[in-house]
């Protein structure tokens, strides 16, 4: 009998064993595969441009261009409007570049690096410039146009805070 209940008892080590691993095998396989879906759902399309659209809402068309930034203005009272007395301690020592191409894609940085762009109303009106990097990653956050004309562009950034860049065309 001794040996017998020996057999069992390996016989049964070996059956716990090998339906542990199999578990574990299903539990990784199913963790890999969430990973696998959330990367294709999260990764930018192989193809040409990556996400920015370029899409411009009618009467935005002049925000097409070069553009130098000339000055950063704080807002220093939190109410996304330019005051005058804010402009007047403007920081005019600060150099960046902006370009917007009307197929959707843009140049920013002094370093003129490569990417795409996408302009939305949101539901209050407001206009957001997202641009995006080479690979589709979002490179700005908070970004909205306060006005553009054919001589100047001014984005209300919202970061932690808010300030103004103000934009010559170049």
């Amino acid at each position: 009998m001794k040996p017998t209940f020996w057999m069992l008892i390996v016989a049964v080590i070996l059956i716990t064993a090998a339906s542990c691993k199999t578990k574990a095998q299903k539990d990784a396989e199913d963790y890999m595969s969430k990973v696998e879906k959330t990367v294709k759902e999260n990764s930018p399309a192989k193809t040409g441009r990556q996400k920015g659209s370029g899409t411009i809402p009618a009467g935005m068309e002049n925000i097409l261009g070069e553009w130098e930034l000339i000055k950063i203005v704080g807002d220093q009272n939190g109410n996304h409007v330019m005051d005058g007395e804010e402009d007047k301690n403007a920081i005019t020592d600060m150099k960046d570049y902006l370009r917007l191409n009307r197929n959707g894609t843009c140049e920013y940085s002094i370093a003129k690096m490569n990417g795409s762009f996408d302009i939305v109303t949101k539901d209050d009106g407001s206009k957001r410039l997202t641009m995006y990097d080479g690979v589709g990653a979002e490179c700005n956050h908070g970004r909205y146009i306060i006005s553009v004309t054919d001589k100047e562009l001014v984005i209300n950034r919202r970061m932690g805070g808010s300030d103004f860049e103000v934009f010559k065309r170049k």
